[in-house]
């Protein structure tokens, strides 16, 4: 099967989105750490420095720092692919993410940005797009109002190489009240940061020359145990249970061809 080539040395500059909600009851030590984890992993594999978003950041801030991004040729032109991580905690089942003040931003708004007909420095290139949420209804939401004029025709699908990669399982779900029958030692430290985004790391780093749909397969089965083992929980307090069983991360893939992000690569045309 074809596969998509890197060809750039760095081949991409990645994207954080690590946003604090105000006044969320869900707790949210683990951002940092998952930062800090992603950034680490990242300069591993020889990306360039990302772009960090600020944690305070508004919808307005996100969406227009990602429209700049999306002309800068630093983040497409001169790049691979595009890599964007946006993690959000605050329990919600609208299909959207939050940013610090709980408005609500459709992935697909995110997404609309970068598609083919929209962002044409990426165009033919993998843009993945990497969800730590709370929500496990992630759904489409017009972006109509953040569409940007047309420089050619394309007949390429909009959303065509593209894939979503989300888990829904809550930042805060150690901080529950959970029976005494729950061991300690069956805990994630939320410390360390979200189970997803260091499971991620450290499969990424350990399978670099994957393809990502193998990958996400390797990094579902490395977090099988630990969804299974919280499903089987109760809480303290009999009377009241999870409001749904938790589930594995979903892929959702409109990518064209194999995918790795760590490839041979091959030196940078002059």
């Amino acid at each position: 099967m074809e596969t998509y080539t890197l060809s750039k040395i760095p081949s991409c500059k990645p994207i954080i989105i690590p946003i604090k909600v105000k006044d969320c009851c869900s707790d949210q030590t683990s951002i940092d750490a998952d930062t800090k984890s992603l950034k680490d992993t990242f300069k591993q594999l020889g990306f360039a420095e990302p772009e960090v978003f600020n944690q305070d950041s508004d919808r307005d801030t996100i969406l227009t720092q990602l429209l700049k991004i999306s002309e800068k040729s630093e983040f497409t032109v001169d790049r691979d692919f595009l890599l964007c991580v946006i993690i959000s905690y605050c329990h919600h089942m609208n299909g959207c993410f939050q940013d610090v003040n709980s408005v609500d931003i459709s992935v697909d708004e995110v997404i609309h940005i970068f598609n083919t007909e929209n962002c044409i420095g990426l165009r033919e290139k993998p843009k993945i797009f990497i969800l730590q949420t709370d929500d496990s209804s992630i759904s489409t939401k017009s972006p109509w109002k953040f569409s940007i004029e047309k420089e050619e025709e394309t007949r390429l699908p909009t959303q065509a190489d593209s894939l979503i990669y989300h888990c829904c399982i809550p930042g805060s779900i150690e901080k529950l009240d959970w029976s005494k029958l729950v061991k300690e030692e069956d805990k994630w430290n939320t410390n360390k940061g979200s189970k997803f985004i260091q499971t991620f790391c450290n499969e990424i780093e350990k399978q670099r020359d994957v393809d990502i749909h193998q990958l996400t397969l390797k990094i579902n089965a490395a977090m099988k145990e630990y969804v299974d083992e919280v499903n089987s929980r109760e809480l303290e307090n009999k009377d009241f249970e999870l409001n749904r069983n938790l589930e594995l991360p979903i892929c959702t893939s409109q990518l064209l061809r194999q995918f790795i992000f760590c490839q041979r690569q091959k030196e940078t045309e002059v």
